[in-house]
């Protein structure tokens, strides 16, 4: 994209090819696993009663 319109995108370009050489496949899975490993942990741990101010009972 020329920089005279992409301004940013040009300016950016050189950062981008050197983080973007390689598929994001991996660093999307390992996004994923994380998140569904967190969800997971939450569900296994003992709910906590609140009362209305938020405050554990």
């Amino acid at each position: 994209m020329p920089a005279t319109t992409h301004p940013h995108i040009a300016a950016s370009a050189r950062h981008l090819v050197a983080d973007m050489a390689h598929s994001a496949y991996p660093a999307a899975l390992d996004l994923l696993l994380d998140a569904a490993a967190a969800r997971l942990a939450e569900t296994r741990a003992p709910e906590t009663i609140t009362d209305h101010t938020g405050q554990a009972s």
